[in-house]
């Protein structure tokens, strides 16, 4: 128990130094949270509703509900990237932790999520979408998200002390992800082949599962929910094992 706490500890510690570093001398500081994905859905919102209707219903909300869990997760990898570099101090140091570094950047970006959540749910209410006890499904889709962007951080830190071009190919990857999952968009009204593809991306699986139990007050679909689950607990444990198969390399190149 008492090496479960101090993990804990050193969890708390380092998250809190994340958040505090990454806004330091900033003027709105935890706001940008907030403010960031609001910016998006304005943008989006007039984009698709005047400019090239999409005819989506609450749209609002509906851009919300998708942007939320893919900050989430893009936040997660981008920083994740660059995480054992921006903790070259503790990198070196004998018997720490290493893996629990993209550990804190998944948990403080999670963090952040649950600081705009508040203002999505005002967002619900604005647009007349009446919140259902649906919502306690919540933490499920978080669990499963967040072992997805638990296990795309721990490989591309690894990756990205490795191979030092990871963090310019992943700016475009995540582009390209993006587009791939229905932040924006129906996925009921992409034709079937296509979004039989789509479905394949784990992302596509938790953004319409949080869309479902938030926006559209309906039970996800669990067998895609629990097939993410299982499929991002094996990328869990293959990028563990990655990163301890190389670790004595990640010491040596930060």
């Amino acid at each position: 128990m008492s090496s479960i706490g101090q993990l804990a500890d050193t969890l708390h510690v380092l998250v809190v130094r994340e958040l505090h570093v990454r806004y330091k001398n900033s003027v709105l500081g935890l706001l940008w949270a907030v403010l960031s994905p609001l910016g998006t859905v304005v943008i989006l919102h007039l984009l698709f509703t005047r400019i090239v209707p999409l005819d989506i219903p609450h749209y609002a909300a509906f851009i919300y509900s998708g942007l939320l869990p893919w900050t989430w997760f893009a936040s997660t990898v981008h920083t994740g990237a660059g995480s054992l570099f921006d903790h070259r101090d503790l990198v070196r140091k004998p018997f720490f932790p290493r893996p629990v570094l993209p550990g804190v950047v998944t948990i403080s970006h999670f963090l952040l999520y649950l600081l705009a959540l508040p203002v999505f749910f005002v967002l619900l209410l604005a647009e007349s979408v009446r919140p259902t006890p649906l919502l306690l499904l919540l933490p499920l889709v978080w669990t499963v998200e967040a072992i997805f962007a638990l296990a795309c951080a721990v490989l591309v830190s690894a990756l990205g002390v490795l191979i030092r071009d990871v963090q310019h190919v992943l700016g475009v990857v995540m582009m390209l992800w993006f587009y791939v999952t229905p932040v924006f968009y129906d996925l009921e009204r992409v034709a079937r082949p296509e979004a039989r593809w789509l479905q394949l991306n784990p992302m596509t699986v938790v953004v319409q599962a949080h869309r479902a139990v938030t926006v559209h007050g309906r039970l996800p679909d669990f067998w895609a929910l629990g097939a993410c689950a299982i499929a991002s607990g094996v990328l869990l444990a293959v990028s563990f094992w990655i990163f301890q198969a190389f670790e004595h390399l990640l010491i040596e190149e930060v």
